[in-house]
Order: C-alpha cells, then sequence, then structure tokens
C-alpha cells in the first residue's frame, strides 16, 4: 500500500539521533544515543518520512559472506523500524523492496538478517538458513591447549591483530561474514566507551606468527564469582582455536563457564563432552538472494556435481529474479540463465533456504517444489551441501 503523504529516501541529514530513538522505542533500548558511534552512510539508510517525520528506517550493512570458500557480497538488513502511528501501511515492504535496488546496484547479491518477525521477512523473500546460537560451556570441559603454548599479550579492542586472525579463519566457514570496518569500529568503540562492562582483548601467537584472538568481558554468575561473555574467538587453524578456548579456561579458579556463539559442530570439535554443554538462546537468522544468478555463479560447487534443473522462480518483490531460468551445475561451478521449460516452481524463499543447505527432501515432501522429480531433487541435495552459521550479530 502506498501513501501519498508518504516519501522512500535516505536518511536525510542530522536525522541519526531521530533514527536513534525510534529504534530505542521499537526494540526498548535505554542506552542514549552518541553521535561518535561509527554508522553507515546516509545512502545505506532507506528511511520513510511523513512530510519532515521520519517514520521507519532499514539500515544495510556492507560486507562479504563465504560460501564454499567463495567471498560473496552480502547486505545486511539491519535496525528495520516503523514508527508505531504508522504501521500496518506497509512501509517495511516499501523500503526492504528499495533496500534490494540499492543493494543489486552495490553488487550485493544476497542479504541478511537476524527477524523479530519471521512472517514479515519471509513476505520479503528472506528464509531461515542457519541458527545464532549462544552457548555456554563449563570452563571445566575444555581441554589443554594441543600443540606448543601460544605466546598470549594483551591488546586494545581495535588492534588490527584481531581482526587478521579473524579475517583469515572466516573464509573457511558458510556463512560467516567479513564486516567491514564500519563493523569493526562500531563495535571498538562501544567496547572502549560502554559502561559496566570489564573487557578484554588478547592475541595469541606461535612461532611470531598471530594465530589466535578472544575479546570478553566478565558477567555475574550464579555458582561461581563470574561468567566469561566471550564477544569474539578466532583461530587461524584448528589448534589456534582450540588454544584460544584454553586460554579462557585458565579464568576456571574464578569463572565457571564461558558463553560463545561458535556454532554447536565447531565446539564439538574441540570439548569432547560437548552434550555437557547448553543452549541458553537461540535466533534463527535468515537469507535472501537478491541476485539469483550472481549468488548462484560468484558461489563455490561440489566439483563432482553436474546436471541441470529447470524453474520457474517465484519473486514477487525482485522482479528480475521471477520466472524460468536454468540452473547449471559443472566443474563446481554454477550458471543461471533465463529460459528453459520452468518445469519446477520454486518461491525465492525456498531458494534461499535450499541455497544455505536446508533439507531439501524435506521441503519437497512438504510440496515446496511443485513439479519436481527424483533426480531434481537429487541434484539440489548434491549440489547444496552446507552447515552455515552466523556467529556474530549485525
Amino acid at each position: 500500500m502506498h501513501n501519498a503523504d508518504i516519501s522512500i529516501e535516505s536518511l536525510r541529514d542530522g536525522d541519526g539521533a531521530a533514527r536513534w530513538d525510534l529504534g530505542r522505542q521499537a526494540f526498548g533500548s535505554t542506552v542514549d544515543f552518541d553521535a561518535e558511534l561509527p554508522g553507515v552512510v546516509a545512502e545505506r539508510t532507506v528511511a520513510a518520512y511523513r512530510g519532515d517525520a521520519l517514520a521507519g528506517t532499514v539500515v544495510t550493512i556492507g560486507f562479504t559472506a563465504h560460501w564454499g570458500g567463495a567471498a560473496i557480497a552480502c547486505g545486511g538488513v539491519s535496525g528495520v523500524i516503523v514508527r508505531p502511528e504508522d504501521r500496518g501501511l506497509g512501509l517495511a515492504k516499501q523500503m526492504l523492496a528499495e533496500s534490494f535496488e540499492r543493494m543489486r546496484s552495490r553488487g550485493e547479491s544476497i542479504g541478511a538478517l537476524f527477524p523479530t518477525t519471521a512472517t514479515l521477512y519471509r513476505g520479503a523473500g528472506f528464509e531461515i538458513a542457519g541458527s545464532y546460537e549462544t552457548r555456554t560451556v563449563p570452563l571445566a570441559l575444555i581441554p589443554a591447549a594441543p600443540g606448543a603454548p601460544l605466546a598470549w599479550r594483551r591488546v586494545t579492542f581495535g588492534d588490527p591483530a584481531i581482526r587478521a586472525v579473524y579475517e583469515t579463519m572466516a573464509p573457511h566457514l558458510d556463512g560467516w561474514m567479513l564486516p567491514g570496518d564500519v563493523w569493526w569500529d562500531r563495535n571498538t568503540h562501544i567496547a572502549t566507551t560502554e559502561k559496566g562492562k570489564n573487557r578484554y582483548a588478547y592475541v595469541g601467537s606461535r612461532n611470531g606468527t598471530d594465530v589466535a584472538a578472544v575479546h570478553y568481558h566478565y558477567d555475574e554468575s550464579v555458582d561461581r564469582l563470574y561468567e566469561l561473555g566471550v564477544d569474539l574467538l578466532a583461530g587461524v587453524d584448528h589448534d589456534a582455536v582450540g588454544a584460544a578456548l584454553a586460554f579462557l579456561a585458565g579464568n576456571a579458579t574464578t569463572a565457571g563457564h564461558l558463553r560463545t556463539t561458535l556454532p554447536g559442530h565447531l565446539l564439538a570439535l574441540h570439548v569432547p563432552q560437548v552434550q555437557q554443554t547448553s543452549v541458553v538462546d537461540d535466533w534463527p537468522w535468515m537469507l535472501r538472494l537478491v541476485d539469483v544468478a550472481d549468488a548462484f555463479t560468484q558461489r563455490r560447487w561440489p566439483s563432482p556435481v553436474a546436471g541441470r534443473i529447470e524453474v520457474d522462480i517465484v519473486d514477487d518483490t525482485i522482479a528480475a529474479n521471477a520466472g524460468p531460468h536454468v540452473i547449471e551445475f559443472a566443474d563446481g561451478a554454477a550458471t543461471v540463465e533465463p529460459g528453459g521449460a520452468g518445469t519446477v516452481e520454486v518461491q525465492i524463499t525456498d531458494l534461499a533456504a535450499i541455497y544455505a543447505g536446508n533439507d531439501v527432501t524435506m521441503r519437497h515432501r512438504a510440496g515446496r517444489l511443485p513439479g519436481a522429480s527424483r533426480d531434481d531433487v537429487d541434484l539440489l541435495a548434491a549440489a547444496c551441501t552446507s552447515t552455515a552459521s552466523m556467529p556474530y550479530f549485525f
């Protein structure tokens, strides 16, 4: 629904505080506006105005996500807000549609977000891709560091060594992002200025090379003096991740547990008794194929997989994605071209879930891929193998 009194445009100069105020009301925050907090450029904040009054916003943070080891430009959608008196007018969908157009123009072929309502975002083409889990891990369960001990040093929160270690680890894990300067600068600013948090950052080196990094803080605990909240943990290889966990376990005299968003399948490689860990929070994250052709061609695929499937993509928001297309896999690559018979009908939401590695057979049995043969399902299942995770919030 469009309203003649509403305009959809970039956030106007000087409206940063007004946007922050809308966010406080929408998400229940009590944090005051900080003009020094790094943020995206105005063009990345799509805003709805009723006259001169800010009625809503959608922020898109630019980063890259990794699939099959390939970096794909991604828009991280955040801060989707509509003020109470303007809800029910379809403003969120209008702002999201404009955000998608801008994402395509910047070459961002996929989008991701953490939903507060999955229904709204499914209506805009997103689907659940994975889970942002927070687990508690008893420090007593973490084994000693594998291999030779690392040399650890305390660093400032913005030390580039932390980012360098993380950016070496992330490309090997599907869904993990390289978030760019704004995300790093923003988190560094918060860590430096936030009151009431006892935060620390360390980097570990092996033979003079930085290979591990941790950024953590202390929280009160019900059973010990403290609990460790892990804001970031990274290692360039398996042993380095294990060494980072072991470094944190050195606090076991005063802390009983650590809390981490490292995915369970990764933790299980380092914590033998992983069944004694607990999921204390679980927030699904969603994926959107903004440019289907680019999303498929930029990604790496299993090299033994070969075949083609003729699909009819249903995308009510991005017309350029919709209609008959032929998806073909060969030699570790994929192409998506307009045309074909459109034998298999696929909603853009289902295509995003399949892309992320969700169970194709389950969706087919639920009637989500009308016209698909057993061979079609087997092809997609063989190609779209992934255990995607998104361990850091944006």
